[in-house]
């Protein structure tokens, strides 16, 4: 089966064929370094991610480019309030380093969101600030091509001048002169063109150009980067609904126009979170970080939460949806613990096919192949471990039961699930000594003492499960 992928700029649900066969060259726009991750973050990472996953299962080689965006106007506001602010470390200190440790500080801080939620780095995350000489290559083309222009030290993107402008958000001119942001100057010819490059300003972060001194634009950034990397024509490009305009409009404009190719064949678009309801902003106290998420639950009930809607659908974050995931992911440890306990799954085991786990796992795959419906897939991935606890219900050969563990956890591997508990609390060995006491308290037939002692553990996440020979105990999520 061929894999469907809805592509933002036809507006149609197309097979997906790329440009070299077997190859995948996939560019996907990162963050802009100015504050901690929040959950839109997170699940854009984590779609792409899933994304990429299911594109390397399929057979594919997968070249994947992510980018950082590490000088921009939001680091600069930033940096100017931590130096007027007394309780920040940066008070007092100049602009220009000011800049430069926001970024620093907030690239690490999410590359340690990234690990957490246990999402792989892109093949490469280039930063703008490492490309200076890409961008100022691309918009000097495109000067001499007659698309831009300068206009006292700043240069500019001449909208007009391309006939294809509009084409990916499916507006035409006159109705994007009425959403735009784009800053009021009289140095542009025209309210769209957009800014190349930005002659410096006092104390900013500055590089010299054959048009003054001075920084980049955003736009300009994606563009020289993913040409550096991916050619003039890749296969697919992704990034958040937001950015389709003016963000992915103005770079399908001056790379088409740079290059006189294509850009991009496949434009993936993932939907916005909401928290409950509402946009999410500092202002109205309903920002949650991911920091804040992973306090409280494992990465893998946070991607059961996410798997819920289709990539390109909003989806709205409630703790009680939270609650409901957490409920939903123990069915997976569960079914684990269950085929871990079992005394022949030590040791070397052959694995032997099941026709009842393969259709599910066509299933899961036709799900993915379908525009990768999420939701479909982790029905399969539910539906598999239905299946699995009958199959230990009948007791049946090692072989299959071991074939089932492989592909459950093959399959979740894809979606990004490693279904690990989390050790939080008692140790390992402290929690077998009251399961050990308990044991003795029933052999003593003092039965107060080995429920009170069921119900400290429980109290502290730890479930116990009695059979005819042992007791077995599991973390709670």
């Amino acid at each position: 089966m061929p894999i469907l992928i809805h592509n933002t700029l036809t507006r149609k649900l197309e097979e997906f064929k790329p440009i070299k066969a077997g190859e995948v060259r996939m560019y996907v726009c990162g963050v802009t370094v100015y504050d901690e991750c929040h959950l839109g973050h997170a699940r854009s990472a984590f779609i792409f991610d899933f994304i990429r996953n299911y594109l390397k299962y399929r057979g594919y080689k997968v070249t994947f480019i992510k980018n950082i965006t590490d000088v921009d106007d939001k680091i600069i506001k930033k940096a100017r309030e931590e130096i007027e602010d007394k309780n920040s470390p940066l008070y007092g200190k100049d602009l220009n380093g000011a800049v430069k440790e926001i970024a620093e500080r907030y690239t690490e801080s999410f590359y340690g969101d990234m690990e957490s939620l246990g999402i792989a780095k892109a093949d490469k995350e280039p930063k703008a600030t490492e490309h200076i000489k890409d961008i100022i290559k691309m918009i000097a083309i495109l000067i001499d091509k007659g698309y831009a222009y300068t206009a006292g030290g700043d240069v500019y993107f001449d909208v007009r001048k391309f006939g294809g402008y509009g084409k990916l958000s499916n507006q035409d001119k006159d109705q994007m002169l009425e959403g735009t942001r784009a800053e009021t100057t009289e140095k542009k010819k025209d309210a769209l063109d957009f800014a190349l490059w930005k002659s410096a300003k006092a104390n900013e972060p500055e590089w010299d150009s054959p048009w003054g001194k001075g920084r980049p634009g955003w736009h300009i950034e994606c563009s020289a980067m993913s040409t550096r990397y991916l050619g003039d024509n890749f296969d697919i490009h992704g990034g958040g609904r937001d950015l389709i305009f003016p963000h992915h409009e103005n770079e399908t404009a001056q790379s088409e126009c740079a290059t006189g190719k294509p850009f991009a064949n496949y434009w993936i678009h993932n939907g916005l979170l909401t928290i409950n309801g509402e946009k999410m902003s500092k202002s109205l106290g309903n920002y949650v970080s991911i920091k804040d998420v992973l306090a409280r639950y494992p990465s893998d009930v946070l991607k059961i939460f996410f798997l819920g809607a289709h990539y390109s659908h909003p989806i709205d974050f409630t703790w009680e949806k939270m609650e409901a995931a957490k409920s939903a992911y123990e069915r997976f440890l569960v079914l684990l613990d269950k085929i871990e306990r079992r005394p022949d799954n030590k040791g070397p085991v052959t694995v032997k096919n099941n026709g009842e786990i393969d259709g599910l796992k066509a299933a899961f795959e036709a799900g993915m192949d379908d525009n990768f419906n999420t939701p479909a897939a982790l029905g399969a991935l539910f539906d598999l471990v239905s299946a699995g606890n009958k199959i230990l219900d009948r007791n049946e050969d090692a072989s299959v039961i071991k074939y089932l563990e492989n592909t459950l956890r093959e399959l979740g591997g894809i979606l990004g699930l490693g279904f690990k508990t989390v050790s939080k609390g008692m140790s390992d060995n402290e929690i077998q000594k009251l399961v050990d006491a308990r044991i003795d308290a029933k052999k003593r037939k003092d039965f107060k003492e080995a429920d009170g002692i069921r119900e400290e553990l429980k109290q502290k996440g730890i479930i116990l499960e009695d059979d005819k020979e042992k007791t077995y105990w599991r973390r709670k999520v």
